[in-house]
């Protein structure tokens, strides 16, 4: 092997490594990783271009550049997405696993409803990235979102009451699921452990997280590690169609 692909295959390979190791280190970590990353692979197809009159043939550059593009672009896919968005770019290409019109009028009534008699939830929608790693590790569910199967899934004394439910295009994946929480000193001391394990996942993954507080009934919203408390139900209208419909 060439220096040039012996450099390739260690890039390819620490990248693979990050991805699946993304959901079990903080933020921070992930992401000076991610930038390591992006430092080397630029490196690399600098001095590539820099020595391409060595290379046999302009086929043999695309087999060694292309890959690395590639990576680079998976590697930075949220923070394109992110910007994107930014700048009014806003299409199906964009908000992976919509959820559909019905779906959202279903998950609106159960939040009411659970809202209304104080019965604490973590309801979280698969974005982009994947939560396979939670779901796996959960109780499976793999039905239809609706209002009555989730209230009855958040009520107390259930066994799977405590967990968090996961949604990916319009089916609930699995009940009981737990993320690891958030170890961000900001956040207030009064919140519990929802609170804590909604913004802790929404710090690894682009999902978006509904929680309800079983001692308010209030209604917040995690996304990008930010957390937004007692929302009215015309705000969490707003959140899901920016985020989870076209």
């Amino acid at each position: 092997m060439e220096t040039y692909d012996v450099f390739s295959l260690n890039i390819f390979l620490l990248a693979i490594f990050t991805m699946t190791i993304r959901t079990k280190i903080n933020l921070g970590t992930y992401r000076l990783i991610k930038v390591v990353l992006l430092i080397f692979s630029t490196i690399f197809i600098y001095e590539i271009f820099q020595n391409i009159e060595s290379i046999d043939h302009w086929l043999m550059v695309m087999i060694r550049v292309v890959p690395i593009i590639i990576l680079i672009i998976i590697i930075i896919q949220s923070e394109f997405k992110v910007i994107m968005e930014v700048v009014g770019v806003k299409s199906g290409l964009l908000i992976s696993n919509a959820i559909e019109e019905d779906t959202k009028q279903e998950l609106l009534h159960a939040i009411d409803y659970l809202s209304r008699h104080k019965i604490g939830a973590i309801i979280t929608f698969e974005r982009s990235d994947s939560l396979k790693d939670y779901i796996e590790n959960a109780f499976q569910i793999e039905a239809p979102l609706s209002s009555e199967l989730m209230s009855s899934i958040f009520m107390p004394a259930t066994p799977l009451h405590d967990g968090a439910i996961i949604i990916k295009e319009n089916i609930i994946k699995c009940a009981g699921a737990y993320f690891p929480p958030s170890e961000s000193v900001k956040i207030p001391k009064y919140l519990g452990s929802r609170h804590r394990a909604a913004i802790g996942i929404s710090e690894i993954t682009d999902s978006l997280t509904v929680v309800v507080s079983e001692e308010t009934g209030q209604v917040s919203v995690t996304i990008d590690g930010y957390l937004d408390q007692d929302l009215s139900h015309e705000s969490l209208v707003l959140y899901l169609e920016k985020y989870l419909q076209n």
